[in-house]
Formats: structure tokens, C-alpha cells, sequence
């Protein structure tokens, strides 16, 4: 008869561990599965919870509150061009992404994080054209004559854009530029002095 024996999974536990300050579900909402296995060195022990649509709504909701009031702390950053206007396009942006799906995140919250980073860092940039990628990250782009400029605001502090400008020494040529970087040397990348005017300006 082949020794029956346990083999531990503790992933699960540990990511509770790890979140303590965040919503985790309750103890009625989690089931333990012990399974006997052959020729196991360790125990197997796996917990996992099951899919509640009320835990799933109060942890939305904990989001959308979240998202809302990041969205209402930009409409008061008076050091912020255009502020107000910025707060507007991003809540109708909440709200139509709600409207269409309920349980979505509407704003993805690290992405909305990060552009606020963003904008605090650079408070003369100019009102962008915002839209929401399917991911519900923040992407923002700004157009001159025969340019544009658009960044898309990850929700782990990074930044991709794509620049797309006049070649002033070859005017049958245009540049483009791409590439990766933070929210906080995104601007050291692209040099201010090409964005002028059309991306920055006084406040």
C-alpha cells in the first residue's frame, strides 16, 4: 500500500499575510481543501475563497471611493493648470466607464495615481485629450500643428509614450520618438524646449 503523505500550499496564506491592510475576505467566506496525495514529502494544504458577489461589490466600491476622491484632491490642486478642467474629463470618464460596465474599476487607481504624480511634477502642462485604455489605465495626448505627443500612464509608476514632431533639418522627414520611463523623468527625457508652447506653457 503506497504511504500516503501531505503536501503544504501556502502561497494563498501568505498573500493574506501580506495584505493585511487591505480587504481580505472574512473567515466564513474562505473553505480549506485537504487532499491526500502519494509519495509527498510535505502536507498539502490549499485555502482558497469563495467568489462572493457582496465582498466583490464592497471591495469595488472601497476603489471607486478611492478614485473619486484622488479625482476630487486634483479639482483642489490650485497649482495644477487647468485643475478643474482635468477633474471634469476624469470623472465623465468614471462615469461612463461605469455606466457601461458597473463592475469595472472605472479608473484603474494606480494609473490615476501616476498621472497626479505627474502632473504635480509639471503643473504648466496643458490640457490634454484624456481617453481611458481597455485596461481602464489614464492615456493622455496633446496635438500641434503636424505634432503629437501622448503618454500612457501604467498603474506601476511607469510611463509609455510616443512622440511625433517636424524634422526641422529635413522637412520631408518627421521624428519619432518612443519609449518607457516613470512619471517623474518623463520630462527629462523628452526636453521641455520640443514640447513648448503646444504641450507646456504659462500658467
Amino acid at each position: 500500500m503506497p504511504e500516503v503523505a501531505w503536501q503544504e500550499e501556502i502561497t494563498p496564506l501568505s498573500w493574506l499575510e501580506q495584505n493585511q491592510d487591505q480587504d481580505v475576505p472574512r473567515l466564513s467566506d474562505i473553505e480549506f481543501d485537504a487532499t491526500p496525495t502519494v509519495n509527498q514529502e510535505k502536507p498539502r494544504l490549499s485555502v482558497y475563497w469563495r467568489d462572493d458577489p457582496s465582498t466583490q461589490a464592497e471591495l469595488l466600491s472601497t476603489k471607486d471611493d478611492q478614485v473619486q476622491a484622488l479625482i476630487h484632491q486634483i479639482r483642489k490642486s490650485l497649482f495644477i493648470s487647468n485643475h478643474e478642467s482635468l477633474a471634469n474629463k476624469l470623472i465623465t470618464l468614471f462615469n461612463v466607464a461605469k455606466e457601461e460596465k458597473p463592475r469595472s474599476l472605472g479608473i484603474s487607481i494606480g494609473s490615476l495615481s501616476n498621472f497626479y504624480d505627474f502632473l504635480k511634477l509639471n503643473t504648466k502642462i496643458k490640457n490634454p485629450i484624456l481617453s481611458l485604455t481597455p485596461d481602464y489605465n489614464i492615456y493622455a495626448s496633446w496635438r500641434g500643428e503636424n505634432r503629437t505627443f501622448s503618454a500612457h500612464f501604467l498603474p506601476n509608476e511607469s510611463v509609455r509614450f510616443v512622440l511625433f514632431k517636424p524634422n526641422d533639418r529635413h522637412p520631408k522627414h518627421k521624428i519619432r520618438l518612443t519609449g518607457i520611463a516613470t512619471s517623474d523623468t518623463l520630462m527629462k527625457i523628452v526636453s521641455p524646449e520640443i514640447l513648448k508652447d503646444w504641450v507646456l506653457g504659462e500658467r
